[in-house]
Parts: C-alpha cells; sequence; structure tokens
C-alpha cells in the first residue's frame, strides 16, 4: 500500500503544469501537433483502449497459441492455466489492462465532467496520460519481455496517477 501512496505522490509532482514531463506528454499524446491540446484526454483514452481491446488480445491470442495445450475454440480460457514463459506473459500483460481499464474509465469520466475550465483539469488530464504512457507504452513492452523492475515500477506510476489524480479531486480546494 505504501508503494502506491509513494507512487501517488511521484506521479502529481511527476504532472506538475508546464513541467517536463507536462510537455512530454503533451506532444506525444497530442501527436506532435497534429491534435489540440483539447483533445488529448480522448487521445490517451483511444490509445489506452486499442492497447487494452486490440494490440494486447491479439497478443493475449497469439500466446495461447504458443502454449503447450494450443488454442481450442470450444474452451479458449482453459490453455491459459498452463502457461508458462513468453505465451503466460503475452496472456497476463492483457489480463493487467483488462484489470485497471475500468478504474482508467472512471478517472477519465470523472475528470472530463470536471471541464476544462476546472483548475485541476489540466493536471487530471496529464495524470491519465501519464497512466496510458506508463501501461501502454512502457509495462506492456516490458511484461512480455520479461523486464520486472521496469514493469513493476510502470504499474505503480501509472496506478499513482490514477490514485492522485482521484486524491487531487477529492481534495484541492477549487
Amino acid at each position: 500500500m505504501g508503494g502506491y501512496v509513494a507512487s501517488a505522490i511521484v506521479s502529481v509532482w511527476l504532472s506538475s503544469p508546464a513541467g517536463l514531463t507536462d510537455r512530454f506528454l503533451t506532444t506525444f499524446f497530442t501527436v506532435f501537433g497534429s491534435i489540440a491540446r483539447n483533445q488529448m484526454l480522448a487521445s490517451s483514452a483511444l490509445l489506452y483502449a486499442f492497447t487494452t481491446y486490440v494490440f494486447t488480445s491479439a497478443n493475449s491470442i497469439v500466446g495461447v497459441g504458443l502454449g503447450s495445450s494450443g488454442y481450442h475454440h470450444d474452451e479458449p480460457r482453459h490453455a491459459k492455466l498452463f502457461l508458462t514463459g513468453l505465451p503466460y506473459r503475452l496472456c497476463a500483460s492483457h489480463q493487467n489492462l483488462l484489470e485497471v481499464f475500468p478504474m482508467f474509465a472512471l478517472v477519465a469520466g470523472l475528470t472530463a465532467a470536471q471541464g476544462p475550465s476546472n483548475a485541476l483539469y489540466h493536471q487530471g488530464v496529464t495524470l491519465l496520460a501519464l497512466h496510458v504512457f506508463c501501461k501502454a507504452v512502457i509495462f506492456v513492452p516490458a511484461y512480455i519481455k520479461g523486464l520486472g523492475v521496469l514493469r513493476s515500477a510502470a504499474h505503480f506510476i501509472a496506478i499513482g496517477a490514477l490514485l492522485g489524480s482521484l486524491y487531487q479531486m477529492t481534495f484541492s480546494a477549487q
């Protein structure tokens, strides 16, 4: 639990307005200026949804196919019980994103409901972008490659970004 609290503090610090992380994520999620800044929330949600429901879904199917039991259409989840190594990591990275996506969706909805005129909106969007970047760009490749320390660090920062955003919305004075 302490790791998540610490990662929330670090995530909020990293996402400070006009900071280096904010500028980097704004550049990344506005696709280097081709998408307006006010579309950054939608841009990060699109990348996260695509990564969760398309990219890692395909990886999971490949992982099951690579497993010793192979893929059987009648019982597609049964083969996951016996996976190890790369096939397991392909499936597990997808499962992790599926587990975390509802919390992302909740925080994204609450952030969008605040509206761009709210003082916390910009940092909330940056925290969501930090979450997506950590999960889609760092966590998934690190999980597939078997880089446990990097994977865990990305996961903690990503969850911390969501917790930090919720904390700010709950306790910050308006």
